[in-house]
């Protein structure tokens, strides 16, 4: 009988000391769940701006592309490209500086059979325009200028606009890229909603193209 009770006592105490045990790693979780809501609360704003300041940098790299691209297209064809932005918007083409009905080499101009079109759309939230202080005049274009666009880079799912579409917006003077590799000092800012710039910076003379890191906008 005695082996009895000290059999029943230690199977009680032991399932005492379980229940403790199983408290306390209760407590610990909430202490655990306790802390990491808070260091969530205060790393949201921080993860937030990392994300925004991605997607900006991310567009002014598509920028960075189209210009390269203007080059290039330059380069292999033998004649001059024009990029240009849409004013107080979000769009780019590249064009051919001359048409083809008037390429004709006996009046100056190049024998290419080739001509590129392209067209970078960004998100409606990316603003593209030039640093304070210089003024850029505003241009309407035909639909026959933009011919059959093809898309830059991956635009996040942006419907790339038709030539009529394109038409109905207004362009930037063009930036020319010329068949020898040069081009024109140009710079251009890539803006957010939330204030967020990155600048494009074009080198004329060397043709490089660099993207600047994101930055707030000066109130």
């Amino acid at each position: 009988m005695r082996r009895r009770i000290f059999k029943f006592r230690s199977y009680t105490l032991t399932r005492q000391r379980a229940s403790a045990r199983r408290a306390f790693s209760l407590m610990e979780l909430l202490i655990v769940v306790a802390i990491l809501a808070s260091l969530a609360t205060m790393a949201t704003p921080q993860i937030l701006t990392l994300i925004r300041e991605g997607a900006v940098y991310e567009a002014a790299d598509y920028v960075r592309e189209s210009m390269a691209e203007a080059r290039r297209y330059a380069i292999e064809t033998g004649i001059d490209y024009d990029l240009r932005y849409e004013i107080n918007g979000s769009t780019i083409v590249i064009l051919p500086a001359e048409k083809e009905l008037e390429a004709d080499e006996d009046q100056g101009y190049s024998d290419t059979e080739e001509y590129y079109r392209a067209t970078l759309q960004l998100p409606e939230e990316i603003i593209l325009e030039v640093p304070d202080g210089i003024q850029v005049e505003s241009e309407r274009l035909q639909p026959s200028d933009f011919g059959s666009p093809t898309e830059i880079g991956d635009s996040d799912g942006a419907d790339i606009p038709s030539p009529a579409q394109l038409a109905d917006k207004t362009w930037s003077t063009p930036v020319r890229f010329r068949f020898d590799g040069t081009a024109e000092d140009f710079e251009l800012l890539v803006k957010s909603e939330e204030g967020l710039v990155s600048k494009v910076k074009l080198r004329g003379l060397t043709g490089s193209i660099r993207t600047g890191q994101v930055y707030p906008e000066e109130k």
